[in-house]
């Protein structure tokens, strides 16, 4: 008995299928056979070139396994002087920027101007005139004082009650536009009239001041030899009051709020005075000075007392009394200020004999 199987496999074309199936069969694996002999055949694959001096070194190159190289391994090969690379920090030249800010410097011990100018290349008169103090006494350099700095050859002004503009160039020899424009002013350029800020540093560029003398103009309540070419001397001959031998105050604060007594450098007070307080007469006597002094004082008063004694009271913002006016110990005599050669708004006050010349306050003040 037959199967159906066994009728299938009789049948011709069935035969002729199975050979078609292997025939395909055998050109895929014969395809793939030939890709890989030629894939064995062909150029090794190209590797990233090391330097020279990572291929003389045979640690080094089994250190990347042939990789790329790591950064130590550049690090050899950079090592290696024969070896051009790229610098990767560049020298460059930064373009020195003008500073525009007030600094500030201790002094050491074996400073001096001349040598603290020149390391922040200013003119030595710069650092005088950006310490007003200095340019009264130099002798106040010492180690430990903290100076200021400008940045530009000039001088500085810290804005007092009463300054403008207008008075700060006139006193410092300066240029008001020129101020107007230095931008370290911060101020605005169109408007030299702007109202200033008390401690507002102004930079005069260029600037400078008229050295204080502090030399008292000669005056005499008797017809003599006067300070003739000082707006404010008088003519002498006058009469009135004798003084007390006694002296008062002649401000209402009783403290200093700027130099001390120095026979040699400051020979009088800087006593306490906000700009326009009341100025009084120390003692009685006639007025033998009245008006503005060429010396640095300003507005300044001189009190004959008759009797070997005078006063002189200077930086007013305002003088009452006329050459040859009678004043009693404690009265009005005009107000504090801050003309001349001030630093701030004070009364600047000393005390002179016949005899003895221009004395210490302190030892006749109560």
């Amino acid at each position: 008995m037959t199967t159906k199987a066994s009728n299938w496999l009789a049948k011709p074309e069935t035969w002729l299928g199975l050979a078609a199936q292997s025939l395909t069969v055998l050109l895929i694996l014969g395809a793939v056979w030939m890709a890989q002999q030629r894939s064995a055949d062909a150029e090794p694959a190209i590797q990233p070139a090391l330097p020279t001096a990572i291929a003389s070194q045979p640690e080094a190159v089994s250190a990347v396994g042939g990789a790329f190289p790591t950064q130590a391994v550049f690090d050899i090969a950079f090592s290696d002087p024969a070896v051009i690379t790229r610098n990767a920090n560049p020298k460059t030249d930064i373009p020195t920027r003008a500073r525009a800010t007030i600094e500030t410097y201790t002094v050491q011990k074996g400073d001096t101007i001349f040598g603290i100018a020149a390391n922040f290349n200013l003119k030595p008169d710069t650092i005088l005139w950006g310490n007003a103090e200095l340019a009264e006494n130099i002798n106040l350099l010492r180690p430990g004082k903290v100076l200021n700095i400008l940045p530009i050859d000039g001088a500085l002004r810290v804005v007092q009650p009463g300054d403008t503009l207008e008075n700060i160039a006139r006193t410092f020899h300066g240029n008001i536009d020129e101020i107007l424009a230095y931008a370290g002013n911060d101020l605005d350029p169109g408007n030299p009239e702007q109202p200033l800020k008390d401690g507002q540093a102004i930079i005069i560029p260029g600037g400078w001041r008229d050295t204080v003398t502090w030399s008292l103009p000669v005056v005499s309540r008797a017809r003599g030899p006067g300070s003739s070419g000082e707006p404010g001397s008088c003519p002498g001959g006058y009469s009135g009051p004798t003084g007390t031998y006694t002296f008062v105050w002649p401000a209402n604060n009783r403290y200093l709020s700027g130099w001390d007594y120095n026979p040699n450098t400051h020979p009088g007070l800087d006593i306490a005075a906000g700009l326009g307080a009341a100025i009084y007469a120390s003692d009685t006597g006639v007025v033998g000075f009245s008006g503005w002094s060429t010396r640095g004082y300003g507005n300044l008063i001189i009190i004959d007392h008759g009797n070997g004694w005078q006063t002189a009271y200077a930086h007013l913002s305002q003088i009452n009394l006329a050459c040859g006016a009678s004043i009693y110990q404690g009265q009005l005599i005009g107000l504090s200020g801050n003309t001349g050669n001030s630093t701030g708004a004070h009364l600047h006050f000393e005390m002179r004999h016949s005899e003895y010349g221009r004395v210490n306050p302190w030892q006749f003040l109560p």
